[in-house]
């Protein structure tokens, strides 16, 4: 089997409100790390708040990579991911250190060690394929996925017109059935084998609380003027990619008055404890070499020895 990179790399997974970003400013200050981001939503440039990102602070005396790299009204995936982690990855072997992978995009650091196919894009095509749709409707693009690639159109999650829009964007440049071309061997980025993964998790009532606790901090901290700002600046709607971010998408309607605010919290709150589920099963993914559970312990010191001994190892 060959990867794009043999370097080693440390992973810190866990659910959301963990505590994997205070934790991975104490271990890249203590070792010799830079942090990839692997979250969905801090990619956008000044969506601050709802996504807890680091403080300016933290991000000017710890390296990052992969935050506030998009405009807001910017599109997202697994393929722009892996082609900006690509230059992270190189950056920081030039730098020689060793990448930190953080975040709860769980499927994203997956596809680190399972790797990707890396299709083709063209924003000219996407953006007449979205034409369509929202001129035209939505059905008129299943009717042609399905009749292009029925084994596709079967498996595909049509109630999420990106992705059925993605597939159209690459049988049509590919000239290709996406059923086909994904059946082709994928591109793999880190042996996993060279990696050291390490957990953080809690039990569901100590995250339930600790999610609440956030999301109430998030409000008071200025969410819905952050939110009000960024629909104004870049003309967003609902249907704009960062606008799918949690706590975005569901405080939108109360930006636009269609929801009071109590709904809307409630609505942001039953979300994040759908995604801490999520997350917590995707875990069980992993070869997780040591999981930090619950708080009673002192993170800062908690992984240092395994990292210790891991990184005597590639010596």
């Amino acid at each position: 089997m060959t990867y794009k990179f043999q370097t080693p790399a440390i992973f810190l997974i866990g659910p959301t409100a963990s505590g994997k970003t205070e934790t991975s400013l104490r271990l890249a200050k203590e070792f010799s790390l830079e942090i990839i981001s692997v979250d969905s939503a801090m990619v956008f440039k000044e969506m601050n708040i709802g996504t807890c990102k680091p403080s300016l602070q933290n991000l000017e005396n710890v390296p990052h990579h992969l935050i506030d790299i998009l405009q807001p009204d910017a599109e997202f995936d697994v393929g722009i991911f892996i082609r900006y982690v690509d230059s992270a990855i190189q950056t920081i072997i030039q730098n020689k250190k060793i990448p930190l992978f953080v975040g709860g995009t769980m499927m994203f650091h997956k596809v680190l060690f399972d790797g990707i196919h890396d299709f083709p894009r063209d924003d000219s095509l996407r953006e007449e394929i979205d034409h369509i749709r929202r001129n035209k409707g939505y059905q008129l693009l299943l009717n042609e996925l399905e009749l292009l690639d029925p084994e596709t159109f079967q498996l595909i999650d049509k109630k999420n017109p990106r992705r059925v829009q993605r597939a159209l964007e690459i049988i049509k440049l590919t000239k290709t059935k996406l059923s086909l071309l994904k059946k082709e061997p994928s591109k793999k980025f880190l042996n996993s084998e060279n990696c050291l993964i390490l957990g953080m998790n809690d039990s569901k009532n100590n995250l339930d609380i600790s999610v609440e606790k956030r999301l109430r901090s998030i409000i008071e901290d200025g969410l819905v003027n952050e939110l009000e700002k960024l629909i104004n600046t870049y003309k967003l709607t609902s249907e704009s990619h960062s606008m799918n971010s949690i706590n975005y998408k569901q405080f939108f309607p109360y930006v636009e008055g269609s929801i009071n605010l109590e709904e809307a919290f409630l609505d942001a709150l039953s979300a994040t404890k759908k995604l801490v589920k999520t997350q917590q099963t995707w875990m069980k993914k992993f070869d997780i070499s040591l999981t930090n559970i619950g708080k009673n312990q002192n993170e800062s010191t908690f992984f240092s020895d395994t990292i210790e001994t891991y990184l005597k190892e590639l010596k």
